[in-house]
């Protein structure tokens, strides 16, 4: 969720020229994504590969290499896709700094958290797709608004990004271990060696932790 640096390119399936669509299969990049989507709804991240989502669809594998060029692009591309309702509300430039953070924040974790595999990937891949960076720049151009010195800024940048990511990995992985095999939470919950640690673990609290990160930012700046 950084500013991104001059002369700053990843090589991304969002940074090349987009091919038109071709007639024999009738393919096109929104096919593949929500096919995509779909895959990795049913199945999960490990069964996501080209031959799979081909299979979707119907065609073979080599179809797809006119619209994508690795299983990374199908990635990037699904994740973008499930945050495109989220980018789709932002708060407006009248609304205060610290609402427009939160609500972005909010909107943003909870799109991730709708899809389990959305997460894992979004905190290992670069989030430079055209959703993720209309709400990144949402929560920037907020914290620009703060009245704090740019070290601040960039420091508030850093701990609201951590949040939105680890809060939604965090929660994925709590789903995960309370659906799995009988014993495994509990296991988890007796690791816990104090009443807050037990609470960390039953709990993701991403309002409340937003609100003290919030806070914090508010202190820092009148300090």
């Amino acid at each position: 969720m950084d500013d991104p640096q001059p002369g700053q390119q990843f090589d991304s399936v969002f940074h090349r020229p987009q091919r038109g669509r071709r007639s024999q299969p009738a393919l096109s990049r929104e096919r593949i994504v929500a096919a995509t989507i779909a895959l990795l709804d049913r199945d999960g991240a490990s069964a996501l590969t080209m031959r799979k989502v081909a299979a979707e669809l119907g065609v073979h594998a080599t179809s797809l290499y006119w619209y994508v060029q690795r299983r990374e692009d199908l990635v990037d591309l699904a994740v973008d896709e499930i945050l495109a309702e989220a980018a789709a509300v932002l708060p407006g430039p009248d609304v205060p700094w610290d609402t427009a953070v939160k609500e972005t924040a909010r909107r943003f974790y909870a799109a991730l958290i709708a899809h389990t595999w959305a997460a894992e990937f979004a905190g290992s891949r670069p989030l430079i797709g055209p959703n993720a960076v209309a709400l990144s720049r949402r929560v920037i151009v907020a914290l620009h608004e703060c009245g704090c010195g740019e070290e601040t800024q960039a420091v508030a940048i850093r701990a609201v990004s951590n949040q939105i990511l680890g809060a939604a990995t965090s929660a994925v992985a709590m789903r995960a271990m309370r659906s799995g095999p009988s014993g495994a939470h509990d296991d988890a919950l007796a690791a816990a060696v104090s009443v807050p640690d037990a609470l960390a673990v039953e709990n993701t609290y991403f309002d409340q932790v937003l609100d003290l990160v919030v806070a914090g930012i508010k202190t820092r700046r009148d300090t």
